[in-house]
């Protein structure tokens, strides 16, 4: 069996089903509306049938729905799903709010497109790929996304006062393609970074966006811990600011592909 990192597993995910990071997921960055373009353009199969696997809130979900039949969302965290509903596009007739893992949730295939919104390091691949091959059309996609702020001046800095206070003290980067790719679990087929785009963000939303992510969250962060973060990181940023506002480019990256089921 081929198994995710330690630093991906169950207990650390698990943080997305806490209070205070569903309450700060929403400062996360958005994807650009270039994202949707393209997820459109990888539909090519009857039904227009899509699976948001890991959908936290909706990001992709509450926007994608627009341009097809039916839009499943699926995510372990129920507090994640609740949220979602309220939020904009929550209530669209056409999307299907599902609580469940990836690995095991009862669902209604085909889907002409599975997209995964950074979130595929989270799974049990050798479970959820293969399973997702049999849930495709025969020529839909898997599609994984990741988004972000390209570095700002403060990143060494950042990358520091993030390995001090994070509650992942196992957490390493790696290329999860190609290890994928490695065990016979998915063949890439395209890539696409989108057009860079502006935006602001205050301060304390920034700040803020942090504790959204499983290694800061409030419940499993001291107390004391969670105050000498947000006052490093806002003493380290404030210098880049104007009014209250940092500025940042933002970024999505898509990568497409089948599928398989392991060798």
């Amino acid at each position: 069996m081929y198994q995710r990192p330690d630093s991906y597993g169950p207990e650390v995910a698990s943080a997305f089903e806490e209070a205070s990071v569903v309450q700060a997921y929403r400062y996360r960055p958005s994807y650009p509306d270039e994202v949707f373009d393209w997820l459109d353009g990888l539909i090519v199969d009857q039904p227009r049938h899509v699976l948001d696997v890991g959908c936290g809130t909706g990001f992709l979900a509450r926007s994608l729905v627009e341009r097809v039949d039916r839009l499943d969302a699926l995510d372990r965290s129920e507090a994640m799903i609740e949220e979602g509903r309220g939020l904009p596009g929550g209530q669209h007739p056409r999307l299907r709010w599902l609580i469940g893992d990836a690995e095991h949730a009862a669902l209604q295939p085909p889907y002409a497109l599975i997209v995964a919104g950074d979130c595929l390091h989270w799974f049990e691949w050798s479970v959820v790929m293969p399973r997702f091959a049999s849930l495709l059309t025969p020529r839909g996609f898997l599609a994984s996304l990741t988004v972000g702020h390209l570095p700002p001046p403060w990143q060494d800095e950042l990358r520091q006062l993030i390995s001090r206070f994070s509650t992942n003290k196992n957490y390493r980067e790696i290329n999860i393609y190609a290890l994928l790719e490695e065990y016979g679990l998915f063949q890439q087929a395209g890539v696409y970074r989108t057009t860079p785009i502006p935006c602001m963000q205050s301060i304390e939303d920034y700040i803020e966006s942090f504790h959204g992510r499983a290694s800061f969250s409030r419940e499993r962060m001291t107390q004391e811990d969670a105050a000498a973060f947000d006052a490093e990181l806002c003493a380290l940023v404030e210098p880049y600011s104007r009014d209250g506002q940092l500025q940042f480019a933002v970024q999505a990256e898509i990568v497409w592909g089948k599928p398989l089921k392991g060798r």
